[in-house]
């Protein structure tokens, strides 16, 4: 148990507020992090993150002695003991919705798992290539110009690439684009 009065525990006085002094908050921690070690050992906690934990503790604990009043009539065990709970309970709930969150991922994992088993993949398959020759015949249907800005489009070029391999300005790769968007839907609406 923690005394209020003991010496470690109380903060030198000035005449306006209560200030501790910088040697006393080694003293203090020193003595505090068994009791924040032993309240952090729960089965609920997992041991990799105790210390992680008991570091939070003392973090919020350091931020809050500046604010602390030590000549009111709560105890200081009483505000460490309610810091304590405060960081667990919030790594509960943080390891709660973790938990949860997982549990959602899986089961979306599962779903589009059995989806791709219930789509015939052979059909997909021989679909994808009958569009994907319908699109090269529709391509012949460009100029050459607009064919050779397809076939470096579906390579990954950028449109400022494509105008420097062609020698070309970006405004020309731009309208070539435009107007092979145009030509190509206009074939595949009627497919």
């Amino acid at each position: 148990m923690l005394e209020p009065n003991n010496r470690e525990f109380t903060a030198s006085t000035n005449a306006e507020q209560n200030i501790f002094e910088k040697h006393d908050l080694p003293k203090i921690f020193t003595a505090l992090i068994p009791l924040i070690r032993k309240r952090l050992k729960h089965f609920s906690v997992h041991p990799n993150d105790q210390e992680d934990l008991c570091q939070e503790v003392l973090i919020k604990l350091f931020q809050a002695f500046r604010h602390f009043d030590f000549k009111g009539t709560i105890p200081i065990e009483h505000y460490v003991n309610r810091v304590i709970k405060n960081v667990k309970n919030d790594y509960i709930r943080k390891k709660f919705y973790g938990y949860e969150r997982q549990t959602l991922l899986i089961n979306e994992f599962i779903v589009s798992y059995n989806n791709s088993k219930v789509e015939r993949p052979i059909d997909k398959h021989i679909l994808a290539i009958e569009v994907g020759e319908y699109i090269q015949q529709c391509v012949l249907n460009l100029t050459k110009l607009e064919q050779l800005v397809v076939v470096y489009l579906l390579k990954d070029y950028r449109p400022k690439e494509i105008a420097e391999l062609l020698a070309v300005s970006k405004k020309v790769v731009y309208n070539a684009i435009h107007r092979c968007k145009i030509k190509l839907r206009r074939h595949l609406d009627g497919y």
